[in-house]
């Protein structure tokens, strides 16, 4: 039989395995972060979590000024005032009209003054939440960020697909909401 001189290499050949996968993990991470331009929110994917009771799950207090959780709130405001900028979560907002492909209004379909418009962000497909379309007469969850109306409303007509009444209607309203998540809810 012939012999077979095996020896054992010298040498930390476990050391390049471990450099590799280190070197993986951070171009993986890298990789991540770079596509990640939204700040960590999944838009038109994440939906504000709901408790039992109907109440944004985390949300804290209903009367926590940095966060609004009553539809009323928005609806009651006459001016734009300091809720500028807050973090909005609805739960089982009203769907009153599905305006265009980019926006519509929740609230009361008895009095123009008790909505308020949604618009979805860029990146949410269009007229759909992750369930579904949405369209009047059903209920969503919202998740979003108070906005000011502008007060020059030429470009919104065309970047929300705006029909001139529905114009006329966002001129009469002080501000609107700037959706990250729109969620249906299941009748």
């Amino acid at each position: 039989m012939a012999q077979l001189d095996i020896q054992q290499k010298k040498g930390a050949s476990w050391l390049w395995w471990a450099i590799g996968l280190i070197v993986l993990a951070l171009v993986a991470w890298w990789i991540v972060k770079a596509n990640d331009r939204d700040g960590g929110v999944d838009a038109g994917v994440v939906a504000p979590a709901v408790a039992a009771d109907g109440q944004p799950a985390g949300a804290g207090s209903p009367n926590s000024p940095a966060m609004i959780t009553e539809l009323s709130t928005l609806t009651a405001a006459t001016t734009i005032g300091d809720l500028a900028g807050r973090k909005v979560v609805l739960a089982e907002a009203p769907v009153f009209a599905a305006v265009s492909d980019k926006g519509f209004w929740i609230g009361s379909d008895s009095d123009a003054q008790q909505r308020v418009f949604v618009v979805r962000g860029n990146q949410m497909a269009a007229n759909t939440a992750p369930d579904g379309a949405v369209n009047a007469g059903t209920k969503v969850n919202i998740y979003g960020t108070v906005q000011q109306m502008p007060a020059n409303l030429t470009q919104q007509n065309t970047t929300w697909n705006l029909k001139s009444t529905d114009s006329q209607m966002l001129a009469k309203h002080p501000l609107f909401i700037q959706a990250d998540s729109v969620q249906l809810v299941k009748p």
